[in-house]
């Protein structure tokens, strides 16, 4: 299995007005790319048209199911030193999503 990390921050989202959310942090690398090459090419597998409403929503899907996982986390931190969310692809790819400290953290 492929693990690939696409490390994100919480902050003001421009793109929401003042709604505090996920980005995808590209201050190391183009992270917003690889996460559209991920999700572009397990819809080409999965025989679906990546528009690029398609692709827009996908990735707020992806940096939404982030958010709900760390609320839910931040609850119950249960003696663990970072937040991580998984995302297994049919592919066999894994999208490791968190703040870049923590992915440090992981071999992938």
């Amino acid at each position: 299995m492929q693990r690939i990390k696409i490390p994100v921050v919480i902050g003001k989202n421009r793109l929401r007005g003042n709604s505090i959310g996920a980005m995808v942090d590209c201050d190391f690398g183009d992270n917003l790319q690889t996460l559209r090459r991920i999700l572009r090419d397990e819809a080409l597998a999965a025989d679906v048209d990546p528009t690029q409403a398609w692709m827009v929503d996908a990735v707020r899907v992806i940096l939404r199911l982030y958010e709900e996982s760390l609320v839910a986390w931040q609850e119950n931190r249960d003696g663990t030193v970072g937040h991580l969310f998984e995302a297994a692809f049919p592919s066999g790819q894994s999208l490791l999503v968190g703040d870049a400290r923590t992915l440090a953290l992981i071999r992938a």
